[in-house]
C-alpha cells in the first residue's frame, strides 16, 4: 500500500475509532458455574429481537477515550444513524471543537480531518482489506445500538446459563443467504430484560477477537438503550479499546447528515 507513514497513521487511527478494530480476537472468557437454563434459544432470540428498539433515526451525544498503540486520547463529540443507511460521527476532544468528521454507509467511507486539513473518500471493503477483518456497515450500526446483527441466521445458536446470565454460542454463525464468512460468536444476554450484556467475534486461527461490553441501560421511549458501553479488539500483539458514554440520546427524531469537504482540504489516497 503506497502513502505517506504520517497520513498512513492518521487514517487508521481515525479508522480505529469508526471500525472499533472489528477484526476480534480471541477476547477475555467469562468463567462462571454453567448450568441448563430453564429457557429456550428459541424464547431468547424471540426476545432480544421484540426488545430491541424500533427505530428510524437515534442521536446521542457521547465523551469517553480511545486507546490504541500504547496512547489514550479523551474524545467527546456527537453519534447519529439513520437505520439502515447512515453512521454519522462528529470527534471534538479539544474544547469542543470538531476535528474529524465521518460518514459511514453500506458500501462507503468519507471523513475530513480538520487538523489535517485533510479527506479520506473510500469504498468500506478497501477498510477492509486494509486492517484484515471482514465487519459490514450493519454489524457496527448494531454494535452502536447494543443489538443483534440482523442479517445473521438465528438458528445456528446454543444456550447454556452462566452466573445470573444467559450465553448464546454460535460457532459458524452464517449471513443470511451465505454471502462473506461465518463468525464465531458468544451473547451474553441480561434474562430479566432480554438485552445484550456482552458481545463476543472470535476469528479462529489468528488470534483476532472483539468484546463489546454494555454496562449501563437508559429507557428511552420505552426501549433499553446502551448509556455506556466498551469496545475492545485486539490480536496476539496489540490491544485497543473505545470506552463511550451517551447522554441525550433520542430516537426517531430525524437527523441531518451534513457531510461537506472544504475546497482547500487535500485527498488522501490509499492504493494497493
Amino acid at each position: 500500500m503506497n502513502i505517506n507513514n504520517n497520513y498512513s497513521l492518521q487514517i487508521k487511527n481515525l479508522m480505529l475509532f469508526l471500525l472499533l478494530g472489528l477484526a476480534g480476537c480471541k477476547g477475555p472468557g467469562i468463567l462462571a458455574p454453567e448450568r441448563t437454563p430453564v429457557i429456550s434459544v428459541e424464547r431468547v432470540i424471540r426476545g432480544i429481537e421484540q426488545n430491541q428498539p424500533e427505530y428510524q433515526y437515534m442521536s446521542t451525544r457521547f465523551s469517553g477515550n480511545v486507546a490504541w498503540e500504547n496512547r489514550s486520547q479523551n474524545i467527546s463529540g456527537s453519534l447519529r444513524i439513520k437505520k439502515d443507511e447512515a453512521i454519522y460521527v462528529s470527534i471534538a476532544p479539544i474544547l469542543g471543537i470538531e476535528v474529524v468528521r465521518a460518514l459511514v454507509t453500506p458500501d462507503s467511507v468519507k471523513i475530513v480531518n480538520r487538523l489535517e486539513s485533510s479527506y479520506y473518500l473510500g469504498d468500506i471493503n478497501l477498510l477492509n482489506r486494509m486492517f484484515n477483518t471482514d465487519i459490514d456497515f450493519y454489524m457496527l450500526q448494531s454494535l452502536f445500538m447494543g443489538n443483534d446483527f440482523p442479517h445473521f441466521r438465528k438458528d445456528q445458536f446454543s444456550i447454556r446459563q452462566e452466573g445470573e446470565l444467559l450465553r448464546l454460542h454460535a460457532a459458524n454463525r452464517m449471513r443470511n443467504g451465505g454471502a462473506g464468512n461465518p463468525i464465531n460468536q458468544a451473547i451474553m444476554v441480561e434474562p430479566e430484560h432480554l438485552r445484550i450484556r456482552t458481545n463476543i467475534i472470535l476469528e479462529e486461527g489468528s488470534g483476532r477477537a472483539l468484546r463489546a461490553d454494555y454496562k449501563n441501560w437508559e429507557n428511552v421511549n420505552g426501549r433499553w438503550i446502551p448509556s455506556e458501553l466498551q469496545i475492545m479488539f485486539s490480536d496476539e500483539v496489540d490491544v485497543s479499546s473505545l470506552n463511550m458514554t451517551y447522554n441525550r440520546t433520542t430516537l426517531n427524531e430525524p437527523q441531518r447528515m451534513q457531510f461537506s469537504i472544504p475546497a482547500r482540504y487535500t485527498p488522501i489516497y490509499l492504493t494497493d
